[in-house]
């Protein structure tokens, strides 16, 4: 950026080479009929203007590759924002992403160009006041009128995003919708009423903009003319002068090009106003994601966990919800144990899960892995020893062995190979076309829901995992899948990993140490399943206090953080 001044300091200066050139030209040539003055002045002053392109050359490649600087910069504390900060990945606006190559675009356009020549405008002023004062007075008022102009082309702006960013908003989903579900669409004959709805918000969405880009390009427009009406001025105004024999000729034609550089920057801020004010929006959120990222604190590294889970009086209310999700759930398991969290629908047994996979905060109490509170473990080294199949299998784009290592740079094929072996995954991921290489498409959208759920349960098993939470990894499986998931549920448990499941299927009972029995939010029980499957069909009374361990010495083992 510093040369980036140098160079735009270097431009606005060679720039005055017009002015000066006309003024020798009509005061000097033409007075003294000196061909060799003319020949040697229009020389110098290409040799000037050429030097003044390759500066401005260079200057646009020097910004161009700022540009990119920027995005390198900011784009991975953005994206780090973004996983982190659930607030940040919400549906409702635009990504931050889009904002940071937004501002990218920007900072290498000429719009950023000519903010940087703007401030050079006093100084073409000056010089115009001091070939004559008259001069200097009409570029002032030129300038200060367009600034008048600009401060209204930007209120119009900012009013027009306003009013247009939410009905943008839900078109965007709407139409998100509409072309990921198209075969839901199709299949329930919904096609016209989809179009329908997707240009009703689109036309609620352009009325706005259509109507601020026709004020803004009017403001514009009479900014052009002001310019223009300003030059005359200033050839009228000189020509005057040149009758008072107060100015030479050549001043004349010099005040005019000078009047047009000086107001040239200001008529392109006019116009591109809008483009400035939602650059301004932009840099507001994407500064403060970074800073966000930046503020995150670096946790110290714990030693690898052994498995053992406690949750302490969990409590978790949704801010819109009338009553907790959850409500002072507690209990506790030992390294290598198998808890099956059961209950009605809307139990909140996800929720748990996704607090356990510090993916959500609880609003009261803590949960503990290994006797460390989930908020004291770094989040990536967590993110190491615990294993995710959400109950909406997300499989990341690429290949079945992609999606089976996810972002591990260290993953090697014995891994991904081990880790489908462990989940029963590794004949049915030869019977596919390419075996461990066949594309799944986006989101997995290639495979079978069976297929979507061994794969992710091969996923949540790869590498060096002691927490496994599963939620509902049966709920497209055959009898022959529940089979191959409860072996692989008993290899894990053999190999030290502690499983928390969700499931509605009973097939999962005979797997089980623990059964942890939810209703509206309340824990009715916890213990062995001997003990909670009777209750569960009592409708046992809610207790919130009890906390068992599947025994005394799984118990002492806890309290002193070993096995």
């Amino acid at each position: 950026m510093l040369w980036v001044l140098v160079f735009s300091v270097a431009i606005n200066l060679l720039l005055l080479i017009l002015p000066f050139y006309s003024i020798q030209v009509f005061d000097r040539v033409i007075t003294s009929g000196s061909i060799e003055t003319l020949v040697g002045l229009t020389a110098l002053a290409v040799v000037a203007l050429g030097f003044s392109a390759c500066f401005d050359i260079l200057r646009g490649r020097l910004l161009g590759r700022f540009a990119v600087g920027f995005e390198q910069l900011l784009a991975p504390l953005v994206l780090k924002a973004s996983i982190t900060d659930p607030a940040r990945r919400s549906e409702a606006g635009t990504h931050d992403m889009v904002r940071v190559r937004e501002l990218r675009n920007i900072l290498s356009s000429g719009t950023a160009a000519t903010l940087i020549d703007a401030p050079f405008l006093p100084a073409f002023i000056a010089v115009l006041y001091l070939i004559h004062p008259w001069y200097g007075l009409i570029a002032l008022a030129g300038s200060l009128l367009l600034v008048v102009l600009a401060v209204v082309s930007g209120r119009v702006a900012r009013a027009e995003l306003a009013q247009a960013s939410g009905t943008a908003l839900r078109t965007q989903r709407t139409l998100d919708g509409i072309v990921r579900h198209a075969n839901l669409v199709r299949a329930m004959g919904w096609t016209q009423g989809a179009i329908r709805e997707f240009f009703r918000l689109n036309d609620a969405t352009l009325v706005p903009v259509v109507k601020a880009n026709e004020r803004v390009a009017l403001i514009a427009s009479f900014a052009r003319l002001v310019r223009i009406v300003l030059q005359v001025a200033a050839i009228g105004v000189g020509a005057w002068l040149v009758l008072q024999n107060e100015v030479l000729s050549g001043s004349m034609m010099a005040s005019a090009i000078l009047i047009s550089r000086t107001l040239a920057p200001m008529e392109h801020l006019v116009a591109g106003l809008r483009t400035l004010t939602s650059a301004r929006d932009a840099w507001v959120h994407v500064r403060d994601a970074a800073a966000s990222a930046l503020m995150s604190q670096r946790r110290t590294l714990l030693p690898p966990p052994l498995g053992a889970l406690d949750v302490s009086g969990v409590t978790f209310r949704n801010p819109n919800a009338r009553r907790a999700a959850l409500a002072g759930i507690s209990f506790r398991c030992a390294p290598a144990s198998v808890v099956v969290v059961i209950g009605p629908t809307g139990a909140g047994k996800s929720t748990l899960l996704r607090m356990i996979a510090a993916l959500d905060r609880p609003t009261a109490g803590a949960i503990r892995l290994d006797g460390a509170s989930l908020d004291h473990w770094d989040p990536d080294q967590l993110g190491r020893y615990v294993g995710y199949l959400p109950q909406d299998v997300e499989l990341l784009g690429g290949t079945v062995a992609e999606a089976i290592a996810g972002f591990d740079e260290t993953a090697t094929d014995e891994d991904v190979v081990a880790a489908a072996r462990q989940a029963n995954a590794h004949r049915m991921i030869l019977a596919l076309p390419n075996g461990y290489e066949t594309e799944i498409g986006r989101d997995g959208s290639k495979l079978s829901g069976g297929q979507r759920q061994r794969i992710g349960l091969a996923r949540a098993l790869f590498g060096k995992r002691k927490l496994i939470l599963l939620d509902e990894p049966n709920s497209n499986l055959d009898p022959d899948g529940e089979e191959a998931l409860c072996a692989a549920i008993r290899e894990a448990k053999a190999n030290g990993m502690t499983l928390v499941i969700v499931t509605h299927r009973p097939r999962l009972f005979t797997v089980a140490d623990l059964i942890l029995f939810l209703r509206d939010g309340v824990q009715v029980a916890f213990g062995p399943p001997g003990e909670v499957l009777p209750q569960t069909m009592a409708g046992a009374t809610p207790m919130r206090h009890s906390r068992p361990v599947a025994n005394e010495s799984a118990k002492s083992d806890i309290i002193e953080g070993r096995r």
